[in-house]
């Protein structure tokens, strides 16, 4: 597979994550902050790893997709109590 392929997969794979994190909401999203980080393989050999943090009253979402040492996309958004996400500054 191509870079540009594999590039393109793993984005998908970090949005695909950042989707289902979110229909999870705050409760959902708050039972994983103990587990975190989580490990999970997904298509082509990609990792994906999730990071959630508890800042305050915001969970901070951190989603990476990965193969080998290379990490290939990022994505992530905090939450807030009333399940908003926003991308932080």
């Amino acid at each position: 597979m191509a870079d540009d392929e594999l590039r393109a997969r793993a984005l998908a794979e970090v949005g695909a994550e950042l989707e289902r994190l979110r229909t999870l909401g705050p409760v959902g999203v708050r039972a994983l902050v103990a587990d975190s980080p989580h490990d999970a393989p997904a298509s082509d050999g990609l990792t994906l790893s999730t990071h959630v943090d508890a800042e305050d009253e915001r969970l901070m979402v951190l989603v990476e997709a990965w193969r080998g040492r290379r990490t290939l996309a990022t994505g992530g958004f905090a939450m807030t109590p009333d399940g908003e996400t926003h991308v932080p500054d």
